[in-house]
């Protein structure tokens, strides 16, 4: 699902820690790792601070308006504000040089923002000036969706999240609330990669088979694959064996799910 985060603060040097504090933690939702956290902070610092000096003309001169719109590995900022528009193809890419006083700080910040971010673009109307700017997990790379288990698209659709350790009382409400959240995203062709698991617990069986039932009955499915011979052994006893995909690999699981995907 998608999620919008909205704040209001006055254009001042003073508020811009609390909104650099707002994107950082919208993009950890988004989860974006901590490179692209930084890349977003000192995007969205170069451009409130564009407005203040050169929009406001200085300080406490008008209102900055953030929204942030938060989906999976994607996490867009539109920040407004009601000063001077400018026309950003006039500003100049600065010029590279080896001689530091060949070089002219003017259009370093809008050259960060464009270096940075994925996309950045600019509107002036009546309802303001927006800057709109988008970051984006690599493809492939891992969502920090979960301090504790990973979780990364394996291949466009598949999702595959790895449990390690113990899937216990402590572990599987954490499991759950991801494997919730990737359902509730669309995310419906999912691999549980349980190569690094030693342990599951009743808790945990019961959230795999509740998020198997949510993925097939929105058209998708859930699959194992790493079962060690003692879960492997707990899933026979409980003839879960019948109800999910097994593989032993995680290509052959990913591969098994990209065929019903596509």
């Amino acid at each position: 699902m998608t999620e919008v985060r909205k704040l209001t603060v006055r254009g001042q040097f003073r508020s811009i820690p609390t909104i650099i504090q707002f994107v950082s933690d919208a993009a950890r939702a988004a989860g974006l790792d901590e490179k692209s956290v930084s890349h977003v902070q000192l995007a969205v610092d170069e451009a409130c601070t564009n407005i203040i000096e050169h929009a406001y003309g200085g300080e406490d001169n008008g209102d900055i308006e953030v929204c942030c719109t938060i989906d999976y590995g994607h996490c867009q900022i539109e920040i407004v504000d009601y000063g001077e528009s400018f026309d950003p193809d006039a500003v100049p890419e600065p010029v590279p040089s080896n001689d530091i006083s060949e070089i002219e700080p003017g259009g370093l910040g809008l050259h960060l923002m464009r270096r940075l971010m994925d996309e950045v673009t600019f509107s002036f109307d009546d309802s303001g000036n927006t800057v709109t700017m988008v970051k984006k997990q690599p493809e492939g790379a891992q969502l920090m969706l979960s301090e504790d288990i990973p979780v990364f698209e394996a291949t466009p659709n598949i999702w595959v999240v790895a449990p390690m350790g113990r899937l216990d009382s402590m572990i599987a409400p954490q499991l759950e609330d991801l494997l919730d959240r990737l359902l509730a995203m669309g995310r419906v062709f999912l691999v549980v990669d349980m190569h690094n698991l030693n342990y599951i617990s009743s808790q945990g069986l019961k959230i795999l088979v509740t998020t198997w039932r949510g993925a097939t009955n929105a058209g998708g499915d859930v699959v194992l694959c790493g079962l060690n011979s003692r879960i492997e052994a707990i899933f026979d006893t409980v003839g879960f064996s019948q109800i999910f995909s097994i593989y032993d690999s995680r290509d052959a699981a990913v591969a098994a799910l990209a065929d019903v995907a596509h």
